[in-house]
């Protein structure tokens, strides 16, 4: 269920964020992170393009996510097949081949490395943390997702700023509200491990 829950969220980063009567500005949030990016607010803001990483991060979180979720699977191939997955879904942070010459400086592409970067860095840490606890593990994803709905809607709310002062009216997409659900079902899935783990076993019940 929280594997599906997440393929779900990963769809709805690609579906609408914003919605407008042109198809041009009814953006997912992948290519709305890059039309925020080209923005010379946004490239003046201090830190650099934080509204363009608030955007991108979503991702960030649910490659995290899976990969921890890998750990959860008894069969050795199906966690090794969850992994592949969360690193072909971190290749789409990869920069165009121009940064790797003549764009190496360019702000924009340096970020998009670095969530590359983070997110095969995601995978390797929870290949090293496979031992933890399914409660922690569980608390673990809930919070990443959190943390990565938060952002997305932080990133929201900046980039609407952005399309105001240009007198564009866009209205919330399905891309955000069925990111937030579906992160929150996986998250409250990965919480009820907590409870759980909380509950007494025969062994410690009196008399048992």
């Amino acid at each position: 269920m929280g594997v599906i829950g997440l393929a779900l969220a990963l769809a709805c980063i690609y579906a609408p964020w914003y919605t407008h009567s042109t198809a041009a500005f009814t953006l997912n949030a992948f290519d709305l992170a890059e039309w925020t990016s080209l923005h010379p607010a946004v490239r003046a803001s201090s830190p650099a393009l934080l509204t363009s990483f608030l955007l991108r991060a979503p991702q960030l979180t649910l490659v995290a996510a899976l990969a921890l979720l890998a750990n959860g699977f008894g069969d050795a191939r199906a966690r090794w097949l969850l992994r592949a997955a969360a690193l072909l879904i971190a290749l789409r942070f990869l920069p165009p081949r121009e940064f790797f010459g003549s764009a190496a400086s360019d702000p924009n592409f340096r970020q998009m490395m670095l969530l590359t970067a983070l997110s095969m860095g995601s995978v390797l840490a929870a290949i090293l943390v496979q031992g933890l606890a399914p409660r922690w593990r569980g608390l673990l994803v809930a919070t990443l997702l959190a943390l990565g709905v938060g952002a997305g809607w932080w990133g929201l709310a900046r980039a609407h700023t952005l399309l105001d002062n240009f007198e564009i009216a866009v209205s919330v997409g399905v891309g955000a509200v069925g990111y937030t659900a579906s992160s929150a079902l996986v998250a409250l899935l990965g919480l009820s491990l907590l409870r759980w783990a909380e509950r007494p076993g025969p062994a410690n019940k009196k008399g048992g």
